[in-house]
């Protein structure tokens, strides 16, 4: 046999020492919806003002003629305090540049995170209808990503002779320590030794439609059918690396953060007063289209609450609870990650606003039953002689992959009207 321990020493202690970016099953921050934090709060709010405003006793005309009576849909022309989007019939916009900044114990050696653009289009071409479109960049990084050490394994068919004899799958670095009569070192392989760059870059581009309806003349409800496409890179590159599949007990090379989905949502109002403002939406979600390690495709039940507090006609608080579900290539199922955005919006002078939120959140779910388990679980040697002379883990090295906890501080500075980023 060709195959030393020295060779398998060497491989081994290059290969899991390498640079291994972020990435994971699951995000703190995910795009389903911008209408949840966006128009379709702003509709509900001002219909049943209008409404409202329509049951209350008429007051005497100065003139000789009858007043009209205002319709539930009278549009209100008074400046609308906070975050929401105005609802009169016509275009508006949001743009703005952020900062963002990681919280939490990163373990990598700097949390700065990439700054972004957001922007946004709203178009009502009455005040039953919104059109929306978006695009918006958000940067992350995980917790606690490369603060431990993991198991390490070399594929069986990298090893020469004895890959055939012992057919798919992999060994574990120290079985393969016995194998050949050693140890080998750097097994379990040390993350925090390595202290690599896991920021992930999240472009996000979103389009929908907003309708409203009254339920029994009483309840206004909101219909949105949503799309949402993400791309992103990862440490500084793409978002392309070699995953391991232990279903099949193969690598494949997978877009880690790509996917795109489409949804129904329906918006019911909860609280509406002068200064409190409540909504719930809920509705389902489903890949466009399958990929990687995907296995299913049914429709998963995305829910948020959105909480408004109107401190001033300027300043707006403002929390979001709610129940992700998000399902990457990566990702065998569709991972449950409840999540909360909570922040502040103030508006420093027409069209000037500014806004700070924090986003928190972590899977419920790991993927191959490895709840708890965050971030990667274990990495694999899949090419041995390319491993020991060109070292790269988005090529030679494959990982397995739990959830992502991540919490963000983002802060922006903007122009038009505030708007939450996306869920």
């Amino acid at each position: 046999m060709n195959f030393k321990p020295a060779t398998a020493a060497a491989v081994l202690a290059t290969a899991l020492s390498l640079s291994l970016p972020a990435f994971s099953s699951a995000q703190a921050l995910d795009p389903a919806t911008t209408s949840v934090s966006g128009s379709t709060g702003n509709m509900l709010r001002d219909a049943l003002n209008a409404r409202k405003a329509a049951a209350a006793p008429a007051t005497p005309a100065p003139t000789t003629k009858t007043a009209a009576t205002p319709g539930p849909w009278a549009s209100f022309e008074t400046p609308r305090p906070g975050i929401q989007h105005p609802s009169s019939p016509g275009l508006h916009y949001t743009l703005d540049a952020s900062s963002a900044f990681a919280n939490g114990d990163t373990g990598f050696h700097r949390n700065s995170l990439p700054g972004g653009i957001d922007g946004a289009l709203f178009y009502g071409p009455d005040k039953y209808t919104r059109v929306q479109a978006g695009y918006y960049t958000l940067s992350e990084y995980p917790i606690g990503f490369d603060t431990g050490t993991v198991p390490s394994y070399v594929l069986n068919g990298a090893i020469p002779v004895l890959g055939p004899l012992l057919g798919p799958g992999r060994q574990n670095c120290n079985v393969l320590g016995g194998l050949v009569g050693g140890k080998v070192p750097n097994c379990p392989a040390n993350l925090q030794t390595a202290q690599d760059d896991a920021t992930v870059r999240n472009r996000i581009v979103t389009f929908g439609i907003s309708r409203m309806v009254w339920f029994g003349g009483v309840l206004p409800i909101i219909v949105t059918p949503e799309y949402v496409a993400r791309t992103a890179s990862i440490g500084g590159s793409d978002d392309i690396f070699e995953v391991y599949n232990p279903d099949t007990l193969t690598a494949e090379r997978l877009h880690l953060r790509t996917a795109q989905t489409k949804s129904v949502l329906f918006t019911v109002p909860l609280i509406n007063s002068p200064k409190l403002f409540a909504a719930y939406t809920l509705g389902p979600q489903w890949l466009v289209h399958a990929a990687g390690l995907n296995q299913d495709n049914h429709a998963q039940i995305f829910q948020v609450l959105d909480l408004r507090y109107f401190a001033t006609s300027r300043t707006t608080f403002f929390a979001q609870p709610s129940l992700l579900q998000n399902e990457l290539p990566n990702d065998p199922y569709p991972e449950r990650i409840p999540t909360l955005l909570a922040g502040v919006s103030h508006k420093i002078g027409k069209p000037f606003f500014l806004q700070a939120f924090v986003a928190n959140g972590t899977p419920t779910n790991p993927p191959h039953g490895q709840t708890g388990r965050i971030g990667i679980i274990d990495v694999t040697c899949i090419a041995l002689p390319q491993c020991l002379s060109n070292p790269n883990p988005r090529s030679n090295t494959a990982l397995q992959l739990g959830g992502l906890k991540a919490s963000t501080f983002v802060l922006q500075v903007g122009i038009g009207t505030p708007s939450v980023i996306p869920f």
